[in-house]
């Protein structure tokens, strides 16, 4: 099969961070090109403007890079300028866009697949959320990152997962049968937990057994390509709108309980508790005072809450500061 090689394409449309690319058979190629393909309001605009083209001009579309790593999440020297000179309105509109861009992924009338290689982290990780189908690179690390840095994830993330964890359960049901499920994804994000590979992706809830996984990175974004094209085949139709089952204040209760257990036996530091009961209020749903069904919207205006108020807090800055120091080495 051969390579997709766009190097030498010129781009329907294309800024610093990112360019569109027809590829052939009707599907275009959002190609990331920015620094390890940090994403920041260019990357977010030109999401905006490819979807727009490919919902007209094109049966379908592919999110990928020819560079080492898929994308490693939003700019944090940037977030970090606009958090310490609270800049609220700042961030919050590139947190608002990224959880549009999330959506629109899905929403457009084309198929849309995000080709993972390399780390796919934070923001990076909810694009291949986002999108209809992930074609994974088997040496694909996926993962939600933002506790490390003093945040939860903030671009559908944290409701992406509260969706999957229970993806396939009869609901609605008591607490006490779903818990362990949901306790699963908690303890994902609480802990940072990278995926070493593309199949432990799908372990960790990352990947649907439903996305693909390339072995060969030579034949990768053709594998992606011939994907958009055969859904596109088949009558694509894009799915509706999620309901998500959440669990309320006792689930909240349950994961405070767990967490502070945790804080006794000196397993985490009083911030990353804090951390974890922010997390908890998402995923759960906030203060519900049964279990129930809440929408996408809902769960995105909780993410939102959260990031914006973590963005206030020194120690929150600390931790991105040390994130940063550690890059540079």
């Amino acid at each position: 099969m051969p390579t997709l090689k766009t190097t030498d394409t010129k781009p329907i449309i294309s800024n610093a961070d990112a360019s569109l690319i027809d590829i052939g058979d009707g599907v275009a190629q959002l190609e990331l090109h920015s620094k390890l393909n940090i994403i920041g309001d260019g990357t977010l605009e030109m999401f905006d403007a490819a979807l727009e083209e490919v919902e007209v001009n094109h049966v379908g579309m592919i999110i990928a890079t020819e560079a080492k790593h898929f994308s490693v999440g939003l700019d944090l020297i940037l977030l970090l300028e606009r958090a310490k000179n609270q800049e609220w309105d700042a961030i919050s509109g590139t947190l608002r866009k990224l959880q549009s861009v999330c959506t629109k992924l899905r929403t457009v009338s084309k198929p849309v697949v995000a080709a993972t290689a390399g780390m796919a982290l934070g923001g990076g990780c909810e694009l291949a959320f986002g999108a209809d189908r992930v074609q994974a690179f088997t040496e694909s690390s996926l993962g939600l990152v933002e506790v490390r840095v003093g945040l939860i994830p903030g671009g559908g993330g944290t409701k992406e997962m509260a969706f999957r964890c229970l993806e396939g359960q009869i609901l609605p049901a008591p607490v006490q049968n779903l818990f362990p499920y949901v306790n699963k994804a908690f303890g994902t994000i609480r802990e940072s937990t990278v995926s070493q590979n593309a199949a432990d992706a799908v372990e960790l809830g990352y990947l649907r057994r439903t996305d693909a996984i390339s072995s060969n990175r030579e034949t990768h974004l053709e594998d992606a390509k011939q994907l958009v094209l055969s859904m596109h085949k088949v009558g694509y139709q894009r799915p509706d709108p999620q309901q998500i089952f959440v669990l309320g204040e006792e689930g909240i209760t349950r994961f405070n309980l767990q967490t502070h257990l945790l804080r006794q036996a000196d397993t985490i530091d009083d911030y990353t508790q804090y951390l974890a009961t922010q997390l908890a209020y998402v995923l759960c749903g906030g203060k519900l005072s049964t279990p129930q069904f809440v929408s996408e919207q809902y769960l995105l205006d909780l993410e939102h809450e959260v990031f914006l108020s973590l963005c206030g807090e020194q120690e929150t800055h600390a931790r991105i500061e040390a994130t940063l120091q550690r890059g540079k080495k």
